[in-house]
């Protein structure tokens, strides 16, 4: 009879085995996003198509409100707006995690061709990948986006991803999708090889607090423009137009009446919900990640709390 694996058998070590089969499968996975490959002879000139467009993209840890986001930002004028769209950061995010020049290639002859030949003068990339490896290629490229810091408390983040089974470092959607503490520069957890699955799952959303904290930073001294939201905060309509407003996603003369009537319409729907039972979320197990989180981020745990104090945990 089949029995799980004893939690204190998962070393990094298998993690690293696993990443390395992971990678070995890149051929195959490049050949699938091959006709959006394009390398631009002239670099310059692709970059400065997508300065010319308002670009703007998220900082999320996914299971945030990322596809309501993509679609109310679908219904401005003269807007293209994208949810996870091909070609997708998963194809070279491990890659990118090791070496930052895997992030830039991919810009500069994937995704950048992509939004440069969309007919639209603003262009939303909305995408929880997005921040793991390839914010700071953009930056370097000269390309400074609007960035909309989505957030969900940290908690519902994690229970989220442990329904999908998508656990940071194990199982094949924890790591095309997310970090793990094995790789670098991430919040440290040592010993997290025997870590619960739901801890993993919390380390990550504590990691993508940070970076929200660091990137917005970052941003700033870059001089961009960014919206700290929540998904629940977007369903008020005067906060959504607050937000494009800020991003310069629509004019001061458009007419808001459509605007508002489609936010309606699209706010009426829950998008991507999960499906079958939901995973618990473990509160007690969380006390020994926000130990291992502190030393390095001593600020993180105060600035969580003050940020949802108003929110239920459960949401």
């Amino acid at each position: 009879m089949f029995r799980p694996l004893d939690p204190a058998l998962r070393a990094p070590l298998s993690v690293a085995l696993r990443e390395r089969v992971f990678l070995l499968g890149q051929r195959r996975r490049l050949q699938r996003i091959a006709q959006y490959r394009r390398p631009a002879q002239d670099p310059a000139t692709l970059i400065a198509a997508v300065q010319r467009k308002r670009l703007v993209v998220a900082v999320t840890a996914g299971r945030s409100g990322t596809t309501y986001l993509a679609r109310l930002l679908a219904t401005l004028p003269d807007t293209t707006s994208r949810h996870e769209a091909a070609p997708h950061y998963f194809y070279a995010m491990r890659q990118a995690q090791h070496d930052p020049d895997a992030a830039r290639r991919f810009l500069l002859e994937y995704k950048l061709p992509t939004i440069a030949a969309a007919p639209t003068a603003r262009y939303a990339d909305i995408s929880h990948l997005l921040c793991k490896g390839f914010f700071e290629a953009y930056l370097a490229l000269g390309i400074v986006p609007g960035v909309v810091l989505l957030r969900r408390h940290p908690r519902a983040v994690a229970a989220s991803w442990l329904t999908r089974r998508a656990v940071p470092g194990r199982m094949k959607h924890g790591l095309r999708l997310h970090l793990h503490p094995g790789d670098p520069g991430v919040l440290p957890f040592p010993g997290w090889g025997r870590a619960t699955d739901y801890q993993l799952c919390f380390w990550y959303a504590l990691e993508i607090e940070r970076r929200q904290h660091d990137y917005a930073a970052l941003l700033q001294r870059h001089g961009g423009t960014y919206v700290d939201v929540t998904a629940d905060e977007l369903h008020d309509a005067p906060r959504f137009l607050q937000l494009v407003e800020t991003l310069g996603l629509l004019d001061a003369d458009a007419d808001r009446g459509p605007l508002l009537a489609t936010h309606r319409e699209v706010s009426g729907v829950q998008h991507k919900p999960n499906q079958g039972p939901a995973a618990a979320a473990a509160p007690h197990e969380e006390e020994a990640v926000w130990t291992a989180v502190a030393p390095a981020a001593p600020w993180l745990r105060a600035a969580v709390e003050r940020r949802y104090a108003t929110r239920r945990d459960a949401q």
